[in-house]
C-alpha cells in the first residue's frame, strides 16, 4: 500500500469521524429527545441561536448541551471558559423520562468537568438512541463588571468539537432572594418547556412574590429558578409594561406559538431602564 494512499484514508476516516460527532448548544426551552431531535412540545419555527446571550450579575443562564453521534461512541465532555473563574459553571447530565409517546430530558445529575459518555446508554427504554443531552448552568456573582466571556462545550472523541458562545455580562443585578417562599411550581413534563416559567410570570402579573425551587433535581426546577429570578429582576426595577399585559397572554391567545416565546419577556427585563 503506497504512502499516498494511506494518507488519503487516514483523511477520510478523520472526516467520517467529524461527522459521527456533534455539540450544539440551544436555549433552556429546546429539549431534545434521545434521538437529537427536538420534542414535539417544544418545537420552534424558528429557534434562537444561542451566540451572545446576557445574564445579570447574581443571575443564571440555563442553556441546553446535545451531543450527538450516528455510531456508537465514546467521549468526553469539557466546559471551557475565557478568562476562566470568571462566572460558575455547572454541569448537569440529564436522564430521559417518557414523555407522551417520546422521550424528554428530566432528572439532572451534576457532573465534573471533563465527565465521561457513551452513545448508546445502556437503557433498552432508548432504543436506536443517538444523543444525549446536558445542561451548563452558568452563574454571574454579584461582583463581576459588566463585561464578555467566552464559554465553550467541548466534545473529545478521536477529534475536537466545540461548540462556544460569549456571555454578556449586563448591569442589572438580580436582588438575593432568601426571603422567596421555596415550593415547587412546575408543569408537567408533557407540557412545552415554557410552561414552567409562565407560572411565574402570571404571578408576578398578580403581584405574587416569586417561588423558587426546593432544590435542584430535574430540568424544571432550573427553568422555575430562573424566571423566579426574572421576576425578582423585574419587580426590583419597578417594571410595568404594555408589552408584558400582552404577552402574559401569548401561549392562550396564540397556542401554536413555540416556548421560545418567553425569551422575549426576559428580553424586555434586561433592556429595562428604570
Amino acid at each position: 500500500m503506497s504512502p499516498k494512499f494511506v494518507i488519503i484514508l487516514i483523511i477520510l476516516s478523520l472526516c467520517a469521524a467529524a461527522q459521527a460527532q456533534d455539540i450544539e448548544i440551544h436555549s433552556e426551552f429546546q429539549r431534545y429527545n434521545s434521538h437529537g431531535e427536538v420534542v414535539p412540545q417544544d418545537q420552534e419555527l424558528n429557534p434562537r441561536e444561542i451566540l451572545s446571550p446576557a445574564v445579570p450579575r447574581n443571575g443564571h443562564l440555563t442553556v441546553q448541551v446535545v451531543v450527538t453521534s450516528s455510531a456508537a461512541a465514546n467521549y468526553f465532555l469539557y466546559v471551557g471558559a475565557n478568562p476562566p473563574d470568571t462566572l460558575k459553571v455547572t454541569i448537569y447530565r440529564q436522564h430521559f423520562v417518557p414523555c407522551g409517546t417520546d422521550s424528554c430530558p428530566d432528572w439532572l445529575t451534576e457532573v465534573p468537568s471533563p465527565s465521561f459518555g457513551a452513545i448508546p446508554e445502556l437503557a433498552p427504554w432508548l432504543p436506536n438512541q443517538t444523543s444525549r443531552s446536558y445542561i451548563f448552568d452558568i452563574w454571574v456573582p454579584h461582583d463581576v463588571p459588566p463585561r464578555r466571556v467566552r464559554i465553550e462545550g467541548l466534545l473529545k472523541t478521536g477529534i475536537w468539537n466545540v461548540a462556544p458562545m460569549e456571555v454578556r455580562v449586563i448591569q442589572p443585578t438580580v436582588p438575593d432572594a432568601l426571603d422567596l417562599p421555596r415550593e415547587r411550581n412546575a408543569a408537567p413534563v408533557t407540557e412545552p418547556s415554557s410552561a414552567t416559567a409562565h407560572r411565574q410570570f402570571l404571578r408576578f402579573m398578580n403581584g405574587l412574590p416569586p417561588q423558587l425551587p426546593p432544590g435542584i433535581l430535574h430540568l424544571s426546577d432550573l427553568l422555575q429558578r430562573n424566571a423566579a429570578e426574572d421576576m425578582l429582576l423585574a419587580g426590583s426595577m419597578g417594571l410595568r409594561s404594555p408589552q408584558l399585559n400582552f404577552l402574559q397572554w401569548t401561549p392562550f391567545v396564540f397556542p401554536q406559538v413555540g416556548p421560545e416565546w418567553y425569551l422575549r419577556v426576559r428580553d424586555l427585563i434586561y433592556r429595562y431602564n428604570p
